[in-house]
């Protein structure tokens, strides 16, 4: 990787939103607030949640799903989720935690936590398999396992990104994983667990900074960043020339920001804007086809959208900051296939949601994690 100057770095991006713990018309999430720690220190301690821990069910009503909120009593929080099966969940928080379970309904009992990157804020995590998984932090690090479940001394960390605040991740495979940086970089891997060589950070984004990145597949990416660009590969690990530039959101280059990104297929990809051009979700079929291949849609109650998942074409879960879920069926569909419910509590901010199967959701925020078995 070439040197770099050392950025001033940018602080974790600030959630303007709160959230909760309830339910939702066919879905719920809940998320955690993100923050960072600025040390980096190696620690192989463990521990598990506190006595104080509890599960409750709760549903908006009885026609709607049911979910069933797990507090964990943890002081840190819980920053993103990657759940690759229904036998296995990873969250990590802002302290350098993982916090794990193979039996993600089983409540509090069930989740343990690990310091697998000393005190670092890690801000995103994937597995692409319950044999690996990937997290990435804020001084530019990769922490990485082929055994999730196997104690402290099972992650392994590597620089891969020096000094540089990787805020996005995707591993459509084990053989391949993109990251994306606040300082326009793009960093990929055909050997995730290999170690910092395996590991090449590009810069293709000028001076923009990213948002997020999705992979549905190691020949496509979409990355989004904080100046209303969305960029496309089918060559993520090809550098500048390999990625497509468009300005998908905001009549003046740069009047909004694009948040997080989900494509469950190279056919569909979501996401969204904030800032003067307002807050839409923003749906394309054909995410290569730039600016005029995106449709612009007022988001319920015109408000940002701070985290997506769409685990398949046909569902997408969102959350805004005004302790609203978002779902929808049909994503391309327009203004009324989007449904806003009140999730009833604040002080809670988006997180990360998986998905590992269409009957089993995941969702953190905070200290707590939220289940459905019938999303």
């Amino acid at each position: 990787m070439a040197a770099r100057l050392a950025p001033v770095k940018r602080g974790p991006k600030l959630w303007l939103g709160v959230a909760a713990l309830v339910i939702v018309a066919a879905v719920g999430i809940f998320f955690a607030t993100r923050s960072s720690s600025p040390s980096k220190s190696a620690t192989t301690t463990t521990g598990a949640p506190s006595a104080s821990a509890s599960t409750t069910t709760t549903a908006l009503s009885t026609s709607q799903a049911t979910w069933t909120v797990t507090s964990l009593s943890d002081p840190n929080s819980l920053d993103a989720l990657s759940c690759p099966s229904t036998k296995l969940c990873v969250a990590v928080d802002d302290d350098g935690h993982a916090v794990i379970s193979t039996n993600p309904t089983g409540g509090a009992s069930a989740w343990h936590e690990v310091v697998i990157d000393g005190t670092n804020a890690l801000d995103a995590v994937a597995c692409p398999s319950v044999t690996l998984c990937v997290a990435v932090d804020e001084t530019g690090d990769v922490v990485t396992s082929t055994n999730p479940t196997g104690g402290a001394s099972a992650w392994k960390v590597a620089d891969a990104d020096t000094n540089y605040y990787l805020d996005g991740l995707s591993c459509p495979s084990v053989h391949f994983c993109a990251a994306v940086d606040e300082e326009s970089y793009v960093v990929t891997s055909t050997n995730p667990s290999g170690g910092a060589s395996a590991w090449t950070a590009k810069a293709v984004d000028g001076a923009d900074g990213f948002d997020g990145v999705s992979c549905p597949d190691p020949h496509f990416c979409v990355a989004t960043d904080d100046h209303a660009h969305l960029l496309t590969s089918t060559n993520p690990t090809g550098g500048a020339s390999a990625w497509k530039h468009a300005n998908i959101d905001g009549a003046t280059d740069g009047s909004n920001n694009l948040g997080a990104v989900s494509c469950p297929s190279a056919h569909l990809c979501v996401t969204s804007g904030s800032g003067a051009a307002g807050a839409p979700i923003l749906t394309s079929t054909n995410p290569t086809g730039g600016a005029s291949a995106w449709t612009r849609t007022a988001a319920p109650n015109n408000v940002p959208l701070e985290t997506f998942s769409c685990p398949s074409t046909h569902l997408c879960l969102a959350e805004d900051p005004a302790t609203d879920m978002i779902i929808s069926t049909d994503p391309t569909g327009g203004a009324a296939t989007w449904t806003a419910v009140d999730e009833g509590q604040p002080n809670h901010m988006a997180a990360g949601i998986s998905c590992p199967t269409l009957s089993l959701c995941v969702a953190v925020g905070n200290d707590s994690v939220l289940t459905s078995i019938n999303p």
